[in-house]
């Protein structure tokens, strides 16, 4: 999986932590394609956590300051991905690191974060430039 600029929303902030958000999985998938993904996935899975934490709320902030009028639909876009989130981290808990819960987990996250820039932050990203 491959930043490049056809995915920037066109806010530095936002972008960036895409970037980084990009930079992790690939690590994942390295590890994957190296057979080390067991002792990564947990890292992988608290970063997740953390950067979902830090980023949605951040975009949600930056939503409402420049009220923006979909604000609700894209909330519920990061709910579901943090209800997602959550599963793969109590699957972690129950069954252990696993080879299975690390592809998984980068399906979920590529699959999710593709269609989330591709669709619904490149549409808060042409609202913040009309709005600019």
């Amino acid at each position: 999986m491959q930043w490049t600029e056809d995915l920037a929303v066109g806010v530095e902030a936002i972008d960036s932590q895409h970037k980084e958000l990009f930079r992790r999985i690939n690590g994942l998938v390295d590890a994957i394609g190296q057979g080390k993904c067991k002792s990564v996935i947990d890292s992988v899975i608290t970063f997740l956590e953390d950067y979902a934490v830090v980023h949605f709320s951040a975009e949600e902030s930056s939503m409402v300051k420049n009220a923006y009028p979909e604000y609700d639909q894209h909330r519920k876009q990061h709910s579901l991905y943090l209800a997602n989130l959550s599963d793969l981290k109590k699957e972690l808990a129950e069954d252990g690191p696993s080879y299975v819960l690390s592809v998984t987990t980068n399906q979920v996250v590529v699959d999710w974060i593709i269609s989330h820039i591709l669709q619904t932050d490149m549409k808060f990203g042409e609202y913040l430039k009309k709005i600019s």
